[in-house]
């Protein structure tokens, strides 16, 4: 009977070297995007779509659409949760909204606004994705609405323990406020 599995099996599928390379950049880089992985592994497209294909098949990465970009994760090393915040720290007007928000405290969309550098319309979108995915939460504050980052601990956990895949001085700024 003929096994659906490659040359070598599951427990060898690391044994290449570039689907080595791919594990461990997505292993430091939870919650990167394809065309980033892409970039930063200086890989052409059918070759990381093969290799990525291949790592999902044996459970070893995972990948999930997120506001339009396939992100890529270790399989099994992450809950939705996390994964959630996780995607949403990756884009940049989102992460900066949610380090202030850790920072601050709950905060309406203007502040957030200002201190992002954007518009209130463009605030309220990614506010509004990050309250759907239940990564923010709406506080009633009077006729008006504030804003909360759902779990600070996890968030800021997640910030601590991938650190160093986030190139923003702002990231830096927060950790060494609540360190």
């Amino acid at each position: 009977m003929g096994s659906s599995y490659p040359e070598g099996g599951p427990s060898n599928v690391l044994d290449l070297d570039t689907r080595k390379e791919i594990f461990e950049y997505v292993e430091s880089n939870p919650g990167v995007h394809f065309n980033q992985l892409k970039r930063d592994l200086d890989m052409e497209t059918g070759l990381l779509q093969h290799h990525l294909e291949t790592l999902e098949e044996y459970d070893v990465l995972v990948s999930e659409e997120h506001q339009g970009r396939r992100r890529v994760f270790v399989a099994q090393a992450l809950g939705e949760d996390e994964r959630a915040v996780l995607s949403s720290l990756r884009y940049e007007t989102t992460r900066q909204i949610l380090l202030f928000l850790l920072e601050e405290g709950p905060a309406r969309n203007g502040e957030l606004a200002e201190s992002a550098g954007v518009s209130p319309p463009t605030v309220s979108w990614h506010v509004s994705r990050l309250v759907e995915e239940g990564v923010v939460t709406e506080v009633a504050d009077g006729r008006t609405t504030l804003y909360a980052v759902e779990d600070e601990e996890l968030t800021m956990g997640l910030l601590v323990r991938y650190q160093e895949s986030f190139v923003d001085r702002a990231v830096d700024r927060l950790l060494d406020f609540w360190g």
